[in-house]
């Protein structure tokens, strides 16, 4: 029998006496092995290893995959269901820490709309239900077909799960894959790259530092690891011991929570850092090292101060200021990122930008910035197959004309997040979607493969490096997989099989327990061989089974601080000698403005919400308030009291933004901290279907970006300085009007509740 206690969600069992005195019993046994136990050893991991008794909650760690920071969760799961999400206190990256997106992770397993088992098109041009065996079987033949002109687009982030699909494609013939990656990340490197020498994402010590100038990163809006970031600007800002100077066009979440705001004009942000440096150079307080440093990068003067402040925006008096309150500091810190690096000239801004740090001495000390650095898993996976490429190569690899491309896309969804890839997408003669949701591209893929959500999978993870400590965070599943869906590693295992290629793992997690074994055999035999695991990692009297046995029932293999390490300097980033300088950040090629009296610079943003638009089918998210706008439930445009009132322009109003390509109609909120001739719109939304909660909300800003501006120097799409024509339409119609957060809900039987399996009201 059963009754309810009053929670919702939570039925209240009744049992009768032989069955309480077994529960009495196994209760005591518990109490008793409890009293010998910490508390944290309570929290389980594997699934199968679960002893709770019926109602009683258990916490497993698990890792946070909606983005590619590597946060680490635990998991409150009820009788095996999923019940609420927190940060793990003691998570590498996080340290107890989850943004709304990893709350919502919860929506992602219980969501309605899931893609529940393979379909194929059919002869009807519909999605058809067919068997696992079946759909590999088709996927395998056309991928046999054309292996050389199949292309993988992988949304893995860095580590064992993206090196097998570099594996795959090279075992099946295919060409390099494509990594479905934020456009900044692939231009950060590159800057990183030419300022200290290496390719990767530079680590900042913000907790550490006194003075944080941070270019165009809103590291507390979503940028790489919130999570991370937030608890190191609290440690920065406690009891008034550091600064923070936010400079970004768009007054976003981080610049209104800086010290100070500089609303430079959008792709000024190189210029910007070039004067700064001008100034720091003729203060007389730049040791001799330093500047060595600096001019070794940056042979010709830089601009002056006037010139500066007319080509950025900005008062002199305010960069003035700035330069001399970076001189006094004693661990001054740049940090650059975001839409500093959206624009052509993102390259050259970002590395204008890191190489203040080698000016200011911050390269390599506490409180500066760090290399980013990793133990190589995903290149262990790979084997020797070749590096992935950006995805802006993506619509060059389909010629468009058909007839033999076949692509497969994994956790990513490129007609939605790319900007004209209609035409290149149809260009493709078979297009195969591993997804847990039918979002734009999965909608119009000839297979479709059902696959596990964060939750469901076993995960391997190397974080995104923002401490600047290699790490590889493993979390075996926190709840049984729903219907037919599989780990994205498995499928792509079986389908290397089914096309006559077979890998040497029955799954992935094997695949990443021989990495671990390999890298463990490797050091044993020589602890400075090339990719070997550090020395100090391997102690005791461990054989490589016992090695990975321990690691994956600790979470991963985590370094120590002495593995963080400085950048290649500056000299030292050619064998011969010194570069030759750096690209010019004042070079930026205009882009084409529509016709029209007068246009605006567009500026795409990343809410706290929808992120890239893969939490746009969540109820949780759609139901935040925007933290600066306090819009729900749909896309906006935000214009500068200035402009609307020279435009006639009220809040609430629709608007059309006309680029060279489309125009997007959207409601208007007026706000004062808009730099005058911008309108910033959040990206996210405008999903052609994607789920009840997404279809039909929203626009897609992508739209309005031109298919032919890249970055100088990368294959990433340059998203910022794109130019729109803003004008007025009307007032919104009842179903147009914007939800705003305090001034009641339009339509509230058309607004869902969200759901999950309830725990009184709290989960």
């Amino acid at each position: 029998m059963s009754g309810n206690d009053g929670k919702r969600g939570e039925p209240r069992v009744t049992i009768g006496r032989r069955d309480f005195f077994k529960v009495y019993a196994a209760a005591g046994v518990a109490v008793l092995q409890g009293c010998r136990r910490r508390d944290e050893e309570w929290i389980e991991s594997p699934v199968r290893r679960s002893t709770a008794l019926p109602g009683a909650s258990v916490w497993r760690r698990s890792i946070c995959g909606q983005c590619g920071a590597g946060c680490e969760i635990e998991v409150r799961t009820v009788d095996r269901l999923a019940k609420k999400i927190e940060g793990l206190p003691e998570g590498f990256v996080n340290a107890g820490g989850v943004c709304a997106l990893g709350h919502s992770a919860l929506q992602e397993l219980y969501h309605p709309d899931r893609v529940t088992e393979p379909m194929r098109r059919g002869a009807s041009g519909e999605l058809e239900p067919v068997s696992w065996e079946e759909a590999l079987e088709s996927a395998a033949t056309a991928i046999a077909a054309a292996p050389d002109a199949t292309t993988v687009v992988a949304g893995a982030p860095p580590g064992p799960l993206l090196g097998l699909w570099r594996r795959f494609a090279a075992s099946v013939g295919a060409q390099a894959p494509v990594h479905w990656q934020p456009a900044d990340v692939v231009v950060e490197r590159e800057a990183a790259r030419l300022a200290f020498g290496e390719a990767t994402r530079p680590a900042y010590d913000m907790a550490r530092s006194d003075y944080v100038l941070s270019i165009g990163a809103p590291f507390l809006d979503g940028w790489r690891s919130a999570a991370h970031f937030a608890g190191a600007w609290a440690e920065l800002t406690a009891d008034r011991r550091g600064k923070l100077v936010q400079v970004e066009a768009r007054h976003s979440l981080t610049a209104a929570n800086a010290d100070d705001w500089l609303p430079v004009r959008p792709g000024s942000e190189g210029f910007l850092a070039r004067g700064v440096a001008g100034l720091l150079l003729g203060s007389g307080t730049v040791g001799e090292a330093e500047r060595a440093a600096y001019e070794t990068l940056y042979p010709e003067a830089p601009p002056d101060l006037a010139a500066t402040a007319e080509r950025c925006g900005i008062d002199a008096n305010r960069i003035e200021r700035l330069a001399a309150e970076l001189s006094r500091a004693e661990r001054p810190l740049v940090m650059v990122g975001g839409s500093a690096l959206d624009g052509g000239n993102g390259v050259a801004a970002g590395a204008a930008g890191l190489a203040l740090n080698a000016l200011l001495g911050a390269v390599g000390r506490e409180g500066g910035v760090f290399a980013g650095v990793d133990f190589g898993f995903e290149d262990r996976v790979a084997g020797d197959a070749e590096a992935t490429v950006p995805p802006a190569t993506l619509s060059d690899r389909l010629d468009g004309a058909g007839g033999s491309n076949v692509l497969v896309v994994s956790e990513a969804d490129p007609l939605h997040g790319m900007p004209g890839f209609e035409a290149a997408f149809k260009g493709a003669s078979t297009v195969i979607a591993l997804s847990a949701f039918f979002d734009d591209t999965t909608l119009q893929a000839d297979l479709v493969l059902p696959i596990q959500t964060d939750l469901e999978r076993f995960q391997a993870v190397e974080p995104d490096p923002v401490r600047g400590i290699p790490a590889l965070l493993i979390a075996s599943p926190t709840v049984a997989p729903r219907s037919e869906a599989r780990h994205p590693g498995d499928v792509a295992l079986a389908l290397a099989a089914a096309a006559g290629s077979a890998l040497p793992w029955p799954g992935f997690q094997e695949a990443v327990e021989a990495s671990l074994s390999d890298a463990f055999t490797a050091t044993r035999a020589d602890a400075e061989g090339a990719g070997a695991l550090p020395a100090l990692l391997i102690t005791g009297a461990l054989n490589a089974r016992q090695f990975v046995r321990r690691t994956t029932d600790a979470g991963g293999l985590v370094g120590t601080a002495e593995m963080r390490r400085a950048p290649v300097r500056p000299a030292q980033v050619d064998g011969e000698g010194a570069p030759a300088g750096l690209p010019d950040p004042a070079s930026m090629a205009a882009s084409a403005a529509p016709a029209g009296v007068e246009s605006f610079t567009l500026i795409p943003f990343e809410s706290v919400k929808l992120g890239d638009g893969r939490g746009a089918n969540r109820p949780w998210l759609q139901e935040l308030p925007d933290p600066l706008s306090t819009v729900m439930w749909g896309s906006w445009a935000e214009v500068a009291t200035e402009d609307a009132d020279r435009l006639g322009i009220h809040g609430g109003d629709i608007v059309r933004l006309t680029g060279t390509a489309a125009e997007i109609d959207l409601p208007a909120i007026v706000l004062p901290t808009v730099r005058p001739g911008c309108v910033g719109v959040p990206v996210g939304g405008g999903h052609a279907d994607y789920g009840r909660y997404a279809r039909g909300r929203g626009v897609n800003v992508n739209a309005l970006l031109s298919t032919d501006r890249h970055v100088a120097g990368v294959g990433a799409f340059a998203r910022g300085g794109v130019r729109v024509r803003v004008e007025r339409l009307r007032r919104p119609r009842r179903s147009e009007r914007p939800v705003i957060y305090g001034r009641g809900l339009r339509q509230a039987e058309e607004i869902p509740v969200g759901w999950a399996p309830h725990d009184g009201g709290k989960a």
